[in-house]
């Protein structure tokens, strides 16, 4: 079985994580994506939203597409969100399972600075989107031979090996910045690339103002 997971701060949720999700899930045939907020993110400022917050933003989302579904196993730890422990934590817990990790290119950009970077690599196949102004263009040696040794153009290859590729997905670069978003929530801005059901829950719980 494919056990598809896309990882992210979602701070807020918006129409650039599901529309590049969903063309994922298109260009891979999976059945399903789990959406995962991380809990506390090290290597990157602290979210705005509560993790409760986050999660119900990304539960509100997930109705837009049939094969979304929502993964809260980080948010109920209490520990930073690594996710070499988290991927080894669920290689443990479905060890027949074939399991995707899902990021974006500014991720795979910055990978050589996270946490136990290389095991990431021994218990799932990495699926990277490319992203709007993150361009592939790694700057880091240890990186780029990394990214050589396990990169593969096949996309077939995710469902015959268990573990040890990355992939580079054609889905569509949108470009919607969570941190723009933010301020033009702040600014009380209409018209915002949001699902209309995580609009009204960030203006009902007055977020990000």
């Amino acid at each position: 079985m494919i056990r598809a997971i896309f990882g992210g701060t979602f701070d807020p949720i918006h129409n650039g994580h599901l529309q590049t999700a969903a063309a994922l899930v298109k260009e891979l045939g999976i059945s399903t994506l789990a959406l995962m907020p991380s809990a506390v993110p090290p290597h990157r400022p602290q979210p705005d939203a509560s993790p409760e917050q986050r999660l119900d933003m990304v539960k509100l989302a997930s109705q837009y597409h049939k094969a979304f579904t929502v993964e809260d196993w980080e948010l109920r730890q209490d520990r930073p969100s690594f996710t070499a422990n988290t991927l080894s934590e669920f290689k443990t817990q479905f060890p027949d399972d074939t399991l995707l990790f899902v990021m974006g290119m500014d991720s795979l950009m910055s990978l050589h600075r996270w946490h136990h970077w290389r095991q990431l690599i021994e218990c799932a196949h990495l699926v990277v989107m490319p992203r709007a102004g993150s361009p592939f263009n790694p700057k880091n040696d240890e990186l780029k031979e990394f990214i050589s040794v396990h990169l593969t153009r096949d996309k077939n290859a995710l469902n015959t090996q268990s573990q040890g590729l990355l992939y580079i997905a054609e889905t569509p670069m949108v470009d919607v910045s969570a941190t723009e978003l933010r301020k033009q929530l702040q600014q009380r801005e209409k018209n915002l690339p949001l699902p209309s059901n995580v609009y009204d829950y960030i203006r009902q719980h007055q977020l990000y103002l």
